[in-house]
């Protein structure tokens, strides 16, 4: 049983030392700390001059080492507005929060959304991310001359929303779909996979009432991470992306550059050179 449990809550074969499974944080005590946070940071709102803009969008960085993250951050930083990355930015460790945190300071100029995943939770160091980079659960926006886009980050870092996350995100879209021209939500755990596999998902009653949140509500797009493979689903209104892990240590590396505009919303993965 234990070994079929380690298979199920890893990400893929990256199991890190003794500790990996401690989360102390309950998905419903961070979203609680997140909510908070926000009350004293208010949504960002990316105001633009230009009609067309990208985003880049990349998970499962791992960080300890950073250089295929760093090659992606420094495209982002001249030709981006912004960059999302979709948990497991790094291996919960004190040190490597460290390292993370001087990776992102080295881009004053590019605003780096994020997200937990499974390995930012190990150790107890929910805290490490919260204490630097806030909430894991939040809503930013980008204007443009033509129109404004809804950008959603979800923490699924413990397996599942939670109930209030969920209730949260509802109201959300209940209240401010309609003033936006396209809603992309970002977040750890994929939705979709192409065949079996060990890897857990959210549980099954959850994903159902998120399909159909996101049908009633037409999200244009959905990018998570978690299994470092690269899936590609369309249901209804909305394209499921899993997004293969921008990690030094995979031969698969990428990211996705999601380009959106006046009648444009495309999307390309980009693998590292």
């Amino acid at each position: 049983m234990s070994a079929v449990l380690l298979l199920a809550v890893s990400c893929n074969n990256d199991l890190d030392e003794a500790g990996f499974l401690y989360t102390k944080y309950s998905v419903e005590e961070r979203f609680e700390m997140s909510q908070n946070w926000l009350e004293q940071n208010p949504p960002v709102n990316i105001i633009i001059t230009d009609s067309t803009y990208r985003i880049f969008l990349f998970a499962d960085t791992h960080i300890g080492t950073s250089m295929e993250v760093r090659q992606m951050l420094n495209k982002a930083d001249t030709c981006a507005v912004a960059a999302i990355g979709a948990g497991d930015v790094c291996r919960g460790h004190v040190e490597s929060y460290d390292s993370l945190e001087a990776l992102v300071n080295d881009y004053p100029g590019l605003p780096i959304f994020m997200t937990t995943g499974n390995h930012d939770l190990y150790f107890g160091n929910w805290p490490e991310f919260y204490s630097r980079f806030g909430a894991s659960s939040y809503y930013f926006s980008v204007s443009t001359p033509v129109a404004s886009d809804l950008f959603i980050v979800l923490d699924s870092g413990s397996g599942t929303l939670g109930g209030s996350q969920l209730d949260w995100l509802t109201e959300i879209l209940e209240a401010k779909r309609h003033l936006y021209r396209y809603v992309t939500i970002t977040t750890h755990l994929n939705f979709f996979r192409d065949g079996p596999s060990v890897i857990c998902g959210l549980p099954p009653e959850e994903l159902y009432s998120l399909l159909d949140l996101f049908m009633e509500y037409e999200v244009n797009m959905v990018v998570s991470g978690h299994e470092h493979h690269r899936y590609e689903n369309v249901l209804g209104p909305t394209q499921f992306v899993t997004v293969e892990a921008l990690h030094d240590e995979e031969s698969n590396s990428s990211w996705v550059e999601l380009e959106i505009g006046n009648g444009i919303f495309d999307y390309q993965f980009k693998p590292v050179q």
